[in-house]
């Protein structure tokens, strides 16, 4: 029975995050939703290959819903044309409206690595150490990253401004 609870009490504290890291990953509701899902049920079934030497829980569950996302990501390969995007709100579920809906068209229209980089950074609050784990790359490659998706980002939003 405490096996059932403490998972009930990590899954609580940890689907939240990794559901609006998928949001944010995939733009569309369901799959994000399926998604965080899939993590929880994979920590679950995985517990037992959790190395808490090797990385902090939420770094694993990261890398995992990372995978799950950047696989939907290649499979699909999700339009960029800004008209057909779907927007989420973490609070409601629903469409934003102003100047979020910018930045989201602009996240979306990055090349997965740069807005994998700035969302687990910047909307996931990780450091970029965390950041490198989940990914699988440096620290070095993370920090380019993020340099090159603020200045995609500040460009996107920029020419959707323009008319």
């Amino acid at each position: 029975m405490g096996n059932a609870e403490a998972y009930t009490a990590l899954v609580r504290r940890h689907l939240p995050a990794i559901e609006v890291y998928a949001r944010r990953m995939l733009t569309d509701n369901t799959m994000a939703e399926d998604v965080a899902q899939d993590v929880m049920v994979a920590m679950w079934e995985r517990a037992a290959s959790f190395n808490p030497e090797k990385a902090r829980l939420t770094t694993w569950l990261h890398r995992i819903a990372h995978n799950r996302c950047i696989d939907i990501i290649r499979k699909d390969r999700p339009t960029t044309d800004a008209d057909e995007l779907e927007f989420v709100d973490e609070s409601a579920g629903e469409s934003k409206l102003g100047d979020d809906v910018s930045v989201d068209i602009a996240l979306k229209l990055l090349p997965e690595s740069q807005r994998t980089a700035l969302v687990l950074t910047y909307y996931q609050s990780l450091p970029n150490k965390e950041v490198s784990a989940i990914m699988g790359i440096s620290t070095r490659a993370v920090e380019s990253l993020l340099c090159r998706a603020r200045a995609g980002l500040r460009q996107q939003i920029e020419a959707q401004q323009c008319p």
